[in-house]
């Protein structure tokens, strides 16, 4: 937090303006990855960030069998 704070007096913002741009990238990140095109998306200076596709499907298999598991406890 507080390095958002220096940022944000060093290039005359404020605190929220710098907030709502380091977040928008990782909201851009989210986007991309929930598209399911499975693209590696680079930030400079954070690094890769890469959706493998056999990890998505490994937890939508394990998301199913939970609820199947909710579904045959209501009946």
């Amino acid at each position: 937090m507080q390095l958002s704070r220096e940022i944000a007096q060093e290039l005359g913002a404020t605190h929220s303006e710098v907030y709502n741009i380091v977040e928008s990238q990782f909201t851009y990140v989210k986007k991309v990855m929930e598209h399911g095109a499975f693209e590696t998306v680079r930030l400079p200076y954070l690094g890769k960030f890469t959706v493998n596709a056999k990890r998505v499907q490994l937890l939508n298999d394990r998301l199913a069998v939970i609820q199947r598991g909710k579904f045959q406890d209501n009946t």
